[in-house]
């Protein structure tokens, strides 16, 4: 795909968001629908509308609303692209952004826009999520690094103040990792690994050596729960490994190892980036799950391929330079997962069916991949971790002979 046309994809996918006031529909909105209904039966038809092929949302009165997740996608895709263009948009979702904070933490933190209830997890207006505030702070660091912004500059050390004062955490001398949720123990290990990117990142905009101490430490704790093939479960309490966890541990790592990078830390991240690239990819084709860690539910039936697995191989493979791999992921979904005439992404497929809703969060995926993705093409100065950087097509090649 040349560079001319992910341009235009990306300002379509932009121009489509903006028109509709970036609001949509997502895969984890079912509970706001409010139905009368015993609580334990939320989670399961959480799950079966959020795979099902059939939109039931008008039926089920629950209308395209705002999201906190796909507004932070969004932001930061159009400050990696052309933030003068977009200065609108951009201002647009940073005032959302100060007036839809969470209010459980008198600093700054973000949650879900919407009521959604997951197996393990319940969550609303008002409340903090680690990973949508951690994803919305990347973005604010990009639109710092860009323009200086003292606004976008206040909510990231607000933040910091928040995981260093009371955010739920486990450290020793030599370890430390955060909990997914900031008063009760959930060990995930992708939450550790994003929290460890966001030090990176403030660590280039405003140098500290304890930044540089936490890092260490979570290096070390992420290798020591490193499976021995390389890989890493998704948390203590769920082992299986999916594409788009393992590319966000990845990712974080190698942010890391921009700073702090040590043997130990590089051999870590040479075998997670081999068995992500033999296990998790079928030629072009993003796996969702890793061959040899597929969960013992329906799961691993129902989800080959999900947008968030390419997207975020597509993140992964530009800031790591290999622009090849990048550009065949890329490829392959615009043959299988886009659709022309309305412009938008599909979210997932297996043997027997696709599922082509158009859900806004995945359109900010694949924004932000794309900004990425041409973000490397103009000169942008890949991750150096060019040593195990190895060509994915050969391990392909040898995966499959």
């Amino acid at each position: 795909m040349e560079q001319l046309n992910a341009d235009s994809l990306l300002q379509a996918l932009l121009a489509k968001a903006s028109a509709a006031s970036f609001r949509g529909i997502d895969p984890y909105d079912f509970a706001s629908a409010k139905l009368p209904m015993p609580r334990a039966l939320l989670p399961k038809l959480s799950f079966l509308n959020k795979i099902s092929p059939v939109n039931f949302r008008p039926l089920l009165g629950i209308r395209p609303s705002e999201n906190s997740k796909s507004n932070a996608l969004f932001l930061h895709a159009m400050v990696n692209y052309r933030h003068e263009a977009y200065e609108q948009d951009i201002d647009a979702l940073l005032h959302w952004f100060k007036q839809n904070r969470s209010l459980q933490f008198k600093q700054f933190s973000v949650g879900f826009a919407f009521e959604m209830t997951l197996t393990r997890y319940h969550s609303g207006p008002g409340k903090t999520s680690l990973i949508i505030t951690l994803f919305t702070l990347f973005a604010f660091i990009a639109y710092y690094e860009k323009t200086g912004s003292r606004q976008a500059l206040d909510a990231i050390l607000s933040f910091e103040q928040l995981l260093d004062t009371q955010w739920l955490k486990y450290e020793s001398d030599t370890e430390l990792w955060y909990s997914y949720l900031p008063d009760t123990k959930d060990e995930v290990y992708n939450a550790t690994a994003k929290v460890g990117r966001f030090y990176a990142l403030l660590q280039g905009i405003r140098p500290n050596p304890l930044y540089i101490q936490k890092m260490q430490k979570m290096l070390a704790y992420l290798a020591r729960v490193q499976n021995a093939d390389g890989t890493w479960g998704y948390s203590v309490k769920a082992p299986y490994v999916d594409n788009f966890h393992t590319a966000f541990v990845l990712e974080s790592i190698a942010e890391m190892n921009k700073w702090c990078t040590s043997p130990a830390s590089q051999t870590m991240f040479g075998k997670g980036l081999a068995t992500y690239k033999q296990h998790c990819f079928n030629g072009p084709r993003p796996l969702h799950f890793h061959t040899a860690h597929r969960p013992r539910d329906i799961r691993s039936r129902i989800l080959y391929t999900e947008i968030r697995d390419a997207a975020n191989a597509i993140i992964l493979f530009s800031k790591l330079g290999d622009r090849a791999t990048a550009t065949g992921i890329l490829e392959w979904l615009m043959q299988h997962y886009y659709n022309a005439r309305k412009n938008y992404f599909y979210f997932f497929d297996n043997k027997l069916f696709k599922s082509k809703i158009d859900f806004i969060r995945w359109q900010g995926w694949m924004a932000l991949a794309l900004s990425e993705y041409i973000k490397q093409a103009d000169s942008y100065n890949p991750l150096d971790v060019s040593s195990f950087a190895s060509n994915h097509s050969e391990q392909s090649a040898a995966a499959n002979g």
